[in-house]
């Protein structure tokens, strides 16, 4: 059993040919099938079969993306027989398969039932195909009024959607492989900023100290109130103190790991997109908060990484 994909990229392309030959002559029929990043799903398809053939389409689509900008074209044109697949000497001529399989049938229906009054010769291999051949002339196909789509559009259009969304499972595992990287090194930022948290309290409460010092000799004071500056200190420290950010960030860390290592799932694009947002929104305020040099070097380290984040997820399904 293959192993669930983790993610889905919104980034795809995928594309089916097949000849055909019709009443009308021999045809070519190309499908392609396009996505890109969107909000929501928004699907564009031009073919030349009609509204009806549309809407089979759209809802053939909608069954398989969940997200995407997401263009189906069909082309459709008319060939010659020097253009059709050499491999099949019957397409070839313009010849279609099944109806000389009929013609052979209904020939030999035809011997049956004339078994007992008649004396039919056995028909040639190349009277049957010329007869396959005027059978299938008709007037010159035109683009004005093309042919009905063939029965095999269908599973030709499943063909290229399949291709289409091969492509974005395998965008989609290079994007969790990117954001999962992405994560360990913003993992690893936080481990730092912590490491920063007390030598950044003890010197907050020194520089209170020696400010009030500065303030005590200009003033000519003789005593300063120890409780009072403890308490100061005490208020300073508690402003910058980042722990809860900091725990909150490795909650969202969490979360973001938990949908980039699950199965693939509608929605987890958007989730990601929020957990990101969330990211940002704590490592501006730890921003904010702290004072020291390495301490605002790690913050805009983080901030880039998170952006990167944000980039990746904006593809993700």
């Amino acid at each position: 059993m293959p192993e669930p994909v983790p993610l889905r990229s919104m980034t795809g392309y995928g594309t089916a040919s097949r000849h055909w030959v019709s009443e009308d002559g021999p045809w070519s029929l190309d499908v392609e099938a396009r996505s890109v990043n969107a909000r929501f799903l928004e699907i564009k398809v031009r073919q030349p079969f009609g509204a009806k053939v549309e809407q089979r389409l759209r809802r053939q689509l909608e069954g398989r993306l969940g997200r995407g900008r997401v263009e189906l074209v069909v082309h459709l044109r008319a060939t010659n027989p020097e253009e059709i697949d050499r491999h099949d000497p019957l397409l070839a001529l313009g010849v279609d398969r099944g109806r000389v399989e009929q013609t052979i049938r209904a020939a030999a229906e035809v011997a049956r039932v004339a078994h007992s009054s008649l004396h039919l010769s056995q028909a040639s291999a190349l009277e049957i195909l010329r007869f396959c051949q005027v059978a299938q002339r008709g007037p010159t196909p035109s683009v004005e009024a093309p042919p009905t789509p063939p029965e095999f559009f269908g599973e030709l259009v499943g063909e290229a959607i399949d291709g289409l969304c091969a492509f974005r499972e395998r965008e989609g595992q290079a994007l969790a492989a990117a954001i999962g990287e992405l994560a360990e090194q913003l993992a690893e930022q936080v481990q730092r900023l912590e490491a920063c948290l007390p030598p950044e309290q003890e010197r907050l409460a020194s520089r209170v100290e020696s400010r009030l010092e500065e303030l005590r000799t200009r003033l000519g004071a003789d005593v300063i109130d120890r409780d009072r500056i403890a308490q100061e200190i005490a208020v300073i420290v508690a402003r910058g103190d980042v722990a809860e950010e900091l725990a909150r960030i490795a909650s969202h860390l969490d979360q973001l790991r938990e949908v980039v290592d699950g199965p693939a799932a509608a929605g987890q694009g958007k989730t990601l997109e929020f957990v990101a947002q969330e990211l940002l929104r704590e490592i501006t305020t730890i921003g904010s908060k702290i004072t020291s040099h390495e301490g605002s070097r790690i913050v805009i380290e983080a901030k880039g990484g998170i952006e990167r984040i944000r980039e990746q997820v904006h593809n993700v399904e």
